[in-house]
């Protein structure tokens, strides 16, 4: 999503002064995270969510949801009772399948309510340290001469069909006309690896994967897809600044619950988060440690906002870079 500004303001907004129509207190919530157990949105979730039930006096216990790229955790949040207690982690993938050119079992302006959005993690463009491109203008000239011959180009991949690392990579090659053959993995973490063992020329992946590789010495990077440079990768430039009319893709962490959620209670849920990641000074370096952006949005509304803006640059995206689901 769009970066946004941190409005510590916004954060400051007393739990007291919320008038609760509906109390957590003593109540489970079930935070649906669309990703596998041990994926790094999962972990950020997960620590999320222990902040946020102190923050609420209530249980929180993470549900992982990762069938169908995300899907099954989207349908099951729209169809959720509206009362707060089955919440979505990441609202991007209920989006992504809404735009991707087939019914997803749920219409995505109107099953869901934006409570609060967290982080954004841009996607970044790794190789295996021996790869012969030392900088992405040395990738591009070889994706634009077809240099592999009888591959039908280079081979990219990705943690799926229609994810944001797909259409990044997809869009890329479409700027500079060329063309690739995707290969899609069942996840972020296992594209980075088929990099790693050259069984592919390139991926792209989200940034809190693709660092701590990098620190290890395991992969390069070589562009970002952040809207500028990120702090932890300065000589890394931007697909923005890179090819013409360059995208700017980032996967966000957010909270998003089922249409209908009583108002009072979207206010304290979206209250608590930013209050937490505002006071809570480690939460705040584990979140940009690895290239992210804090992104609290200073009211629901707001953030309900940029989901409608998101879903109209999504599917911009999608007829920029003709990514379909296969």
């Amino acid at each position: 999503m769009r970066r946004r500004t941190l409005l510590l303001a916004a954060a400051s907004l007393p739990l007291a002064g919320i008038a609760r129509a509906q109390d957590l207190a003593g109540r489970t919530i079930r935070l649906i995270v669309p990703f596998a157990a041990g994926a790094s949105s999962d972990t950020i979730a997960r620590i999320v969510s222990v902040r946020l039930a102190e923050a609420l006096g209530t249980s929180i216990v993470v549900e992982n949801r990762a069938g169908a790229g995300g899907l099954l955790a989207a349908q099951q949040v729209a169809r959720a009772a509206p009362d707060g207690t089955t919440l979505l982690w990441g609202g991007g993938t209920a989006i992504t399948h809404a735009v991707m050119g087939r019914d997803p079992g749920y219409d995505v302006l109107r099953d869901f309510t934006p409570i609060a959005t967290i982080v954004e993690n841009p996607a970044l463009l790794a190789v295996r340290p021996a790869a012969p491109w030392r900088d992405i203008s040395a990738l591009l000239v070889a994706a634009g001469a077809d240099a592999v011959p009888g591959r039908g180009g280079l081979r990219y991949g990705s943690g799926g069909v229609g994810t944001p690392a797909h259409m990044a990579a997809a869009a890329m090659l479409k700027a500079i006309g060329a063309e690739g053959t995707h290969v899609p993995y069942r996840g972020a973490n296992q594209a980075t690896l088929a990099v790693e063992t050259g069984e592919i020329d390139f991926a792209f992946a989200i940034s809190n994967i693709v660092i701590p590789r990098l620190q290890q010495g395991a992969v390069r990077v070589l562009l970002s897809t952040a809207a500028r440079r990120i702090p932890a990768l300065p000589d890394v430039p931007t697909m923005a600044e890179t090819v013409p009319d360059g995208p700017v893709i980032t996967s966000g962490s957010s909270i998003v619950g089922p249409a209908g959620m009583n108002p009072a209670l979207v206010a304290r849920i979206h209250a608590a988060v930013n209050r937490v990641v505002t006071e809570d000074a480690a939460l705040r370096d584990t979140l940009t440690r690895e290239g992210g952006d804090i992104t609290l949005a200073p009211t629901p509304a707001a953030y309900a906002a940029e989901w409608g803006n998101e879903v109209a640059r999504l599917r911009r995206l999608v007829e920029i870079s003709g990514a379909r689901l296969e």
